[in-house]
Order: C-alpha cells, then sequence, then structure tokens
C-alpha cells in the first residue's frame, strides 16, 4: 500500500509539473513592429577550412562589445551559457566571457548612471555548487545580476523529475563537494546534489542583447553563447534597432519577477507601428513552433526553406517539413552531425536519425547536407523562407526540438518579414548559399558522409525526444 501511494504520488507529480498553468510571460507572441530595410541586420561567426588552415570568422560578439562602447543608459543581457569553463585543453578557443565582463565593466565605470541587468541560467553556477568568477566580478561592480530560477518552468523529464521535486529539491545546495566539475577540467569539485539537479534538463535557454544606441535601443537576437567552450561555434544572429526592444525588456522582466528579483526602471520609448517595409517580431517558446509551423504550411511549390540547424527533432515540424517538400517546396537542410560536445564524442542523436527519416519520407526531395566540425558544433538556429515577393527569418535560442519547442525550457526567437529584396534577406542568402556550396573553404560536406542507418538509434532517439530523458 505505500508503495502505491508513493508511486501514485509520483506519477501525480510528474503529469502536474508537466502541464501546470504557465508562469506570466511563457509562451509569447509580440506585435509585428515596423522596421526599415537598414534597422536589420544579420550576423553569423564560421569555424571551417580553408586549405589546411582551420578559420574562426567572429561576428557577433565583436558588434555587441561595440554597442557595450556605445551604451549610455541601459544594457539587458539573457545568456544561457556564461562562463569559462572548458571540458577539453585541446580546443581552440576565445576568452569570450572575460571579455564580456571586462567590456560591461569598463561601460560601467565610464557611465556611471548606466544601468545594466545581466540574466543567466543556474548551469553558470553548477546548479548552486560551485561560485561563478565571472558573476562575482559583475556582481562586485555594481551590476544586477539575476540567476533564473527554473523551479517554476514546466519539467520536460516527468520521469526523473518528479523524484528530484519529491525526495531531492528540499536539500537544496552549495558550494563545495567532492565529485569532479561536469563543465570543467581544471573547476572546482562539486555536490552531488549539483548532479541531480543537472539531471532536470531544464534551463533558461534564451541568448539576447540590448543596449541604448543614439537615440533609440538595439537588439541583437542570437544562438552564440558568451562561454569560452563555445567560442569557436558556427552561430547566427539578427541586429534589429527599433520597437522589439520594448518587448525584450517586457518579456525578460518576468523572468526576473519569477526569479525573485527586478530590472532597472527603465523607460525605451512609445510605440510605432509605422509600416516601414519590414516586419520584426518576437516569439517565446511554444510560440516559436507556431511561427514556423504557420510559415512552412503557408509556403507552395516553387518556393525556398533554408534550414541551419544545431538540433532538429520535434515531431510535428518533422511532418510539416516533409509535406511541404511533397508538395513542391524546395528545402535545404544544414545540421550538426551532432559527434562534438566541448572534447566528447556523441553518437549522432537526434539529427542522423531524423535526416535518415526525412530523406526516406520524401523520396530525397529534400537536399541535405552537415556542417564540417572539427571539435567544435554548428551551433546556428535559423529558418529562412523565401518565396515569390515574401521572405521571412526566424532565428534565436531554440533548437527543433520537443524541450525548446513545448514550454519546457525559457526560448526567444525573432521574425524578420519582408519582400525579400531588403539587404538582411541578401546577407543571409549570401551566407547560406556559401556554407552549402563550400565558397572559399570547406564548410559542408554530403549527407553519405554522417550517414547512420542504426535502427537502434532511431528508436533511442524517439524515446528520448517523447520522455525527455536527454540532454536535447
Amino acid at each position: 500500500m505505500a508503495l502505491g501511494i508513493i508511486i501514485s504520488w509520483l506519477v501525480f507529480v510528474g503529469v502536474f509539473q508537466m502541464l501546470k498553468p504557465l508562469s506570466p510571460g511563457i509562451n509569447y507572441t509580440g506585435k509585428a513592429r515596423g522596421i526599415s530595410a537598414d534597422e536589420a541586420g544579420f550576423l553569423y561567426d564560421l569555424t571551417y577550412d580553408r586549405g589546411n588552415t582551420r578559420v574562426r570568422e567572429q561576428h557577433i560578439f565583436n558588434k555587441v562589445f561595440s554597442y557595450i562602447q556605445g551604451a549610455k543608459r541601459y544594457i539587458l543581457i539573457d545568456m544561457f551559457l556564461f562562463n569559462s569553463n572548458l571540458t577539453s585543453s585541446d580546443l581552440p578557443f576565445r576568452g569570450i566571457s572575460g571579455e564580456l565582463v571586462e567590456h560591461l565593466i569598463d561601460a560601467k565605470q565610464r557611465e556611471p548612471k548606466l544601468k545594466i541587468d545581466v540574466i543567466t541560467d543556474p548551469i553558470n553556477i553548477i546548479y548552486g555548487g560551485a561560485h561563478s568568477p565571472e558573476i562575482e566580478k559583475l556582481k562586485r561592480h555594481g551590476i544586477n545580476v539575476v540567476i533564473t530560477d527554473l523551479k517554476p518552468l514546466r519539467d520536460s523529464n516527468p520521469i526523473y523529475s518528479s523524484i528530484w521535486r519529491t525526495f531531492i529539491q528540499w536539500f537544496g545546495n552549495s558550494p563545495g563537494g567532492w565529485l569532479p566539475n561536469p563543465f570543467s577540467i581544471k573547476g572546482p569539485r562539486v555536490s552531488l546534489r549539483s548532479y541531480l539537479d543537472m539531471l532536470n534538463f531544464k534551463a533558461n535557454h534564451r541568448k539576447i542583447f540590448m543596449a541604448d544606441s543614439g537615440g533609440s535601443y538595439v537588439s541583437i537576437i542570437m544562438s552564440a553563447n558568451p562561454h569560452d567552450a563555445s567560442s569557436s561555434h558556427s552561430n547566427v544572429a539578427l541586429e534589429i534597432r527599433g520597437d522589439i526592444a520594448q518587448d525584450l525588456y517586457v518579456m525578460e522582466n518576468y523572468v526576473a519577477s519569477f526569479s525573485g528579483k527586478r530590472l532597472a526602471q527603465i523607460d525605451i520609448g512609445r510605440d510605432n507601428d509605422q509600416d516601414k517595409g519590414l516586419r520584426a517580431q518576437v516569439v517565446t517558446e511554444k510560440a516559436i513552433r507556431k511561427a514556423i509551423l504557420d510559415e512552412v504550411e503557408a509556403a507552395v511549390s516553387g518556393e525556398n526553406i533554408n534550414i541551419a540547424m544545431f538540433y532538429l527533432s520535434e515531431r510535428k515540424i518533422i511532418r510539416s517539413l516533409t509535406d511541404a517538400a511533397n508538395r513542391g517546396v524546395n528545402i535545404r537542410i544544414i545540421l550538426d552531425p551532432n559527434k562534438d560536445a566541448f572534447g566528447y564524442k556523441k553518437i549522432g542523436i537526434p539529427n542522423r536519425p531524423v535526416a535518415r527519416e526525412i530523406l526516406n519520407k520524401t523520396g530525397g526531395k529534400v537536399q541535405l547536407r552537415w556542417y564540417d566540425t572539427r571539435g567544435e558544433q554548428f551551433h546556428s538556429k535559423m529558418v529562412f523562407i523565401k518565396g515569390s515577393g515574401r521572405s521571412v527569418i526566424i532565428l534565436g535560442s531554440a533548437n527543433l526540438t520537443r524541450r525548446n519547442l513545448c514550454n519546457y525550457n525559457l526560448e526567444l526567437n525573432v521574425l524578420v518579414h519582408g519582400t525579400g529584396h531588403e539587404p538582411v534577406f541578401a546577407d543571409a542568402s549570401r551566407y547560406y548559399d556559401r556554407i552549402w556550396s563550400n565558397k572559399d573553404g570547406i564548410y559542408t560536406v554530403d549527407y553519405d558522409v554522417y550517414r547512420d542507418d542504426s535502427l537502434i538509434k532511431t528508436i533511442i532517439s524517439r524515446i528520448q525526444e517523447r520522455s525527455g530523458l536527454s540532454s536535447f
């Protein structure tokens, strides 16, 4: 009877925490705000081979740093990975977390009235099991840091999380312990509680930056993290001026609020509904999936869908893409081969089984290539649709997975709509064609290079996606 009561309770907790009411601000669709062609820009980072040389082109955080240097009133940052941890000494890296810290401190010292809010995920303090030198340094210089409270979020891993919420969470956590640091070869040891918390597989996965610039605000929504071990990853970003900064500020205020903190009280400005040619719209969590599905389902024969993605496994997205290909939409997909993770080797899940499924279900109508990673990751997260007289880019933090698109992680993307003739779409097209066709370097390889017909991996991938027993 006691065992039956415990099992019943765990089932109840698992179901409730997976379906409970969402915290305010989650699953948000912002206004479609008018912006002009010169108020939107496409940015990227690329790591690739040119001859015998491994080349790293990095534009995203260089642009962020330039805006920090010019800010006078307010800076808001929300970043998932913000640390200098390294799990391998063999990979080339840039000390990008330290650079960000120094730029923020310099800005604060240069402009004492400048208000700065930094929101990040508890992974950077190993879920309470370690101190973060980056976070501590920011706090010492009067910068407000918010560590996201993940407990209000729904549980994507209910089998485990029901046990954690019932028996483990009450013990809390504190720095120190006897187990090796899971994210750093030189980091301090941590407690068992850090590992137990980590297995919930939930995150504030957003990656945004905004700052005042001239008489307005500039926002950068990206797939990149200020994380030293990620500094060689290939990433994408959109730089947008104007009123979407209001949406970012409102969304991040919700995160700060349910984490027990407040952001600086600032006036972003008034709404401007003027039609300027382009429209930019913020979407978060499950609203990202809806936006992608709406755009893919609206694509007609002869139109083009170009996808650059780190993880692809969400079932509705897969069905939508196969349906589009079978009705004549031209689809190209570039995926990470899922073999590299900060010095560790992975077995190709979920992308390789999903790639095989998509090609089989479309009779090869979809064109698919792998990014040729060499220890780093193809970390881009972009859906780019080019039609007759219309184009849209959907880009940000979200992978195309259940955890990222179904109201579990905190995620944030932006949509930019236009006619397709604007510079932002031309730049995105040049980027995609360049890596697809290997112009001036080796970026991508044919599908057969990482083809994997393993039925076992397909089964494992499906179980992990459905149950939440995975890190993707």
